[in-house]
């Protein structure tokens, strides 16, 4: 089976490579990744980004948006293009907060017509999720209820619900899912279909037992190096691997080790413990 080229998600360094790009792309080189994920770089100057890319072996496969990206998806689609890149990611919905179920039904159109706009130009649009859109909402209100209400939706579901499969595709992040109070490999397994690429982030837990039902609150865990937390990836990577999906990304929102030290850790342990 192929094995997908792995990318380092620059979140990991801060802001660092917005004045220091060659130390970042550096390390990222250094730790053994094929690429990045990130916004764009370079101010957006899609050839000087590129060139950047290339002084050291790396690629850009995905380019990482948020929902207010949607309003001028064609810049998007001409920076990732013209870097030889084959995704573009969104994460939000809008305001879930006070409009509830409605905001995921309200995104979907919108993510539709994205997503047909950029399979036009032969890119695949993906929905990077959080845990919030595990919150449960009652269908006929759109208004949060307790987890497995019956009756009920999570914002994720009816998000995948109203958008086409091939239109819109999953950028799923473990993490999340495991924030969210699923299993990541039941979850990816139950969703194969909508699978555009995963991130690969791990999870140590710090709250209380028993955990609560549902998503967790942000405080309860925290952002770990690969291996070094609770996430399985080797029951996730035996639901990804027959899928021969050609981009996968490690990201870590943070860590208490310097950023370059996290990334080479955790691209070691895709390495030896999954082969990847």
């Amino acid at each position: 089976m192929a094995k997908p080229k792995v990318a380092c998600h620059l979140i990991v360094f801060g802001r660092t490579e917005e004045n220091d790009l060659d130390s970042v792309l550096a390390d990222v080189q250094k730790a053994g990744y094929d690429g990045i994920e990130r916004g764009m770089l370079a101010g957006g100057d899609a050839a000087k980004a590129k060139a950047k890319l290339e002084e050291y072996g790396l690629i850009q496969w995905s380019l990482s948006t948020g929902f207010a990206s949607l309003g001028d998806v064609g810049r998007s689609i001409d920076y990732i293009t013209a870097l030889g890149g084959k995704f573009i990611m969104v994460s939000g919905v809008g305001d879930h907060r006070t409009e509830g179920l409605r905001a995921y039904e309200k995104a979907s159109e919108l993510f539709n017509e994205a997503g047909r706009t950029c399979q036009t130009a032969g890119i695949q649009f993906c929905y990077h999720n959080h845990s919030w859109e595990f919150q449960a909402y009652d269908r006929a209100t759109g208004q949060p209820v307790a987890p497995g209400e019956p009756g009920s939706v999570t914002g994720l579901e009816r998000l995948y619900e109203l958008t086409d499969p091939q239109l819109v595709k999953g950028c799923v992040d473990v993490y999340w899912v495991q924030h969210g109070g699923e299993n990541p490999a039941a979850f990816l397994q139950r969703h194969a279909n909508r699978i555009g690429y995963p991130h690969f982030k791990d999870m140590r837990y710090l709250g209380q037992e028993p955990r609560r039902r549902g998503p967790l609150l942000r405080e309860e865990a925290e952002f770990v190096e690969l291996g070094r937390g609770e996430v399985d990836f080797p029951a996730i990577w035996r639901v990804l691997e027959p899928l021969n999906l050609p981009w996968a990304v490690y990201e870590q929102d943070r860590s208490k080790l310097p950023p370059g030290e996290a990334a080479d850790v955790s691209r070691r342990y895709l390495r030896e413990a999954l082969g990847v």
